[in-house]
């Protein structure tokens, strides 16, 4: 007996024809709306057959759905391996997808590296939350880091809406194969994106959460709220319209089970004891009970499938159905570094998941893989994470980038700044060259 958990059953678009660079192709065959965004993330990211067990069946080449047999994981609990190999159970990151407005924090062996969040090198990542930690924001679009940080929920939102009410031009001018390949090009995202979400007149810019109405109810959230934290949240987002809590994305909150802390207001699911000392949530697994065991999925992920489909319509000759792999995982992957996990006995996998290990009240980070200082080719924000021992700027007090910025300030033992306007900070392309630097 064999089974497929698919989020959703499509139909293959194969891959073909010439191979030669096409800039702008047709918009003849575009639908009038959009396919089910669950239905792009599994035609761009085929999942693999499992049994009832979830045991991977590798001896097909066609589930029992009638869906190939694809390379990526059908239950998918943890970022633990997103970046990795797709064998390891995880998926490509925000910068493996080249995600535009990501503005990842650099591996510089810092926790939360690779993520919004910008730590400095010395951040003590085994007793603070990283998420703590600021995301690059700006208040204008058009210096240095442009939009900053937009989570990747705002952009599938604006695109989805752009697209399905007819707002935002000729799609097929979305794209350029020569300077973006089979992804939207980032002043054309960024446009559509002030459509829906223009900045204040004094710069700030509101975006709504993924599992609200404004934020574009993105359906593989699955967000851990119930109850009280659901009001919480409701009041706290009170211009955003309903939200998608559990009650009504997955049951009753009497499917919790004991030892997970309910309401952490993420996609995550950490156990009362990692809540109560304070762990970063992006250690914790997602959604690992209930109807939607597994199913959760990355918003940027959700983004890019949206990017292949329309890629594919608009470019068939040199953009595939699915999202392109060819240079993933990288040579020097995006994976992040995890604090020591707790074990968990296979034979309860279905009711229990690892969680950050807690040793006389802290987690243990780094875990046994090290701070995981690396490569990785991308263009990173350095301004907040460099701590400096150069003397030639400022007052010579200064022990990080983030002290020569305006608007310092320290908030739980967390530097924060907001750059300067106008100030000129550095974008690093750390790509082969910076590897002498970072041994």
């Amino acid at each position: 007996f064999s089974m497929t958990m698919k989020l959703a059953s499509s139909t293959l678009l194969l891959f073909g024809g010439s191979l030669l660079p096409k800039t702008n192709g047709s918009t003849a065959d575009l639908p009038d709306t959009l396919p089910s965004i669950v239905d792009l993330i599994e035609l761009a990211y085929p999942t693999w057959c499992i049994d009832a067990d979830e045991n991977r069946i590798t001896d097909v080449d066609t589930c029992d759905d009638g869906s190939p047999n694809g390379k990526w994981n059908p239950i998918y609990l943890t970022k633990q391996y997103s970046g990795a190999d797709p064998s390891l159970g995880g998926y490509p990151t925000p910068l493996d997808v080249h995600y535009a407005f990501e503005y990842a924090s650099p591996y510089l062996g810092q926790p939360c590296a690779g993520s919004p969040h910008h730590c400095p090198e010395d951040f003590d990542g085994s007793s603070k939350n990283c998420k703590q930690c600021p995301s690059l924001s700006t208040s204008e679009d058009n210096g240095p880091y442009g939009p900053g940080h937009v989570p990747p929920h705002i952009s599938l939102a604006a695109i989805t809406k752009a697209y399905n009410e007819k707002t935002g031009g000729d799609v097929s001018e979305w794209f350029n194969y020569d300077q973006n390949a089979c992804r939207i090009l980032p002043t054309k995202l960024l446009k559509i994106i002030r459509m829906y979400f223009p900045r204040e007149p004094n710069g700030d810019v509101y975006y709504p959460p993924p599992y609200s109405v404004a934020g574009g109810s993105y359906p593989l959230e699955f967000a851990n709220l119930a109850g009280e934290s659901c009001a919480d949240a409701a009041s706290k987002h009170s211009t955003a319209g309903s939200l998608d809590c559990f009650e009504t994305h997955s049951g009753d909150a009497s499917l919790f089970p004991d030892t997970i802390q309910v309401g952490y207001g993420t996609p995550h699911f950490c156990s009362k004891e990692s809540a109560a000392v304070g762990v970063s949530s992006d250690y914790c697994p997602y959604i690992t009970f209930g109807p939607n065991r597994g199913k959760y999925r990355h918003p940027h992920l959700a983004y890019s499938a949206l990017e292949t489909y329309l890629a594919n319509k608009i470019m068939p000759d040199v953009c595939g159905s699915t999202w392109d792999d060819s240079n993933y995982p990288p040579k020097v992957d995006t994976t992040q570094a995890f604090p020591d996990m707790t074990f968990v006995d296979p034979k309860t996998r279905f009711v229990d998941h690892e969680q950050p290990l807690i040793k006389e009240g802290l987690w243990v980070w780094p875990g046994s893989e090290g701070r995981k200082k690396k490569a990785v080719i991308g263009n990173f924000a350095n301004s907040y994470c460099v701590v400096e021992d150069y003397k030639g700027a400022g007052d010579g007090d200064s022990n990080s980038a983030m002290d020569s910025l305006s608007g310092n300030e320290v908030m739980n033992g967390v530097r924060r700044a907001v750059p300067a306007k106008g100030a000129i900070s550095t974008m690093w392309v750390l790509g082969m060259a910076l590897i002498h630097c970072l041994i």
